[in-house]
């Protein structure tokens, strides 16, 4: 749950608890000595107690540091480099709807996979040793690039010329595709090893015991 959905449920369980209480002690019949305050005071109780006990979001550096085992990196390191590859898929995809229809379907494929690298990191935050470069670099690079093309009014340009761009921006994505397939599959490639080691250990660990 958001912040701003635990504040938005406080807010009106406090204004409905505010509205009865101040119906309560201000009837004469019922209250005659009592005040409106009484009623302010009992509903801001109200909301601060309801906001603390509904479940809080808890955030990215939190669910990192519950699942970092690598002593060298800290959840915060983390927590930024997946926020600021987070932001640079998004200016990846903005600025692939920008670009021709030809083109957008080249984009979409590396921001999908730029997005599974990120969800790896996240899920196994001492991966960021294995595609750190890629999430400061290469991804950076794709999103300018894609970004910059969008920008360029290829109308005004000579259509010789354009054409020249165009083609050398299209084999750009098409690297830039293979670049990250290859930090995928390394990705995984490298759990996948991580996994055949730990059950060959647990393997030869059963078949000691049995001897």
């Amino acid at each position: 749950m958001s912040e701003t959905a635990r504040a938005a449920i406080a807010g009106v369980c406090a204004s409905v608890a505010f509205l009865v209480l101040f119906h309560a002690v201000t009837y004469p019949a019922l209250f005659p000595s009592a005040r409106p305050t009484i009623s302010v005071a009992l509903a801001v109780a109200i909301y601060v107690g309801i906001y603390l006990l509904l479940p809080r979001r808890r955030s990215l550096t939190e669910r990192i540091r519950e699942t970092l085992t690598d002593a060298f990196i800290t959840p915060e390191e983390v927590a930024a480099a997946v926020n600021r590859a987070r932001d640079r898929i998004e200016t990846l995809r903005e600025a692939g709807r920008r670009l021709p229809p030809g083109l957008q379907g080249r984009v979409l494929p590396l921001s999908n996979l730029a997005e599974q690298i990120v969800a790896l990191v996240e899920a196994d935050p001492s991966d960021l040793r294995r595609v750190g470069r890629f999430l400061r670099r290469d991804l950076a690079a794709a999103s300018d690039l894609v970004d910059r093309y969008a920008r360029l009014d290829t109308a005004i340009l000579d259509p010789a010329r354009a054409a020249e761009i165009t083609r050398r921006f299209d084999a750009s994505l098409v690297d830039f595709q293979r670049l990250f397939e290859m930090h995928r599959a390394r990705t995984y490639d490298d759990d996948l090893f991580e996994l055949e080691a730990r059950l060959e250990l647990l393997e030869n660990r059963e078949g000691g015991a049995e001897a």
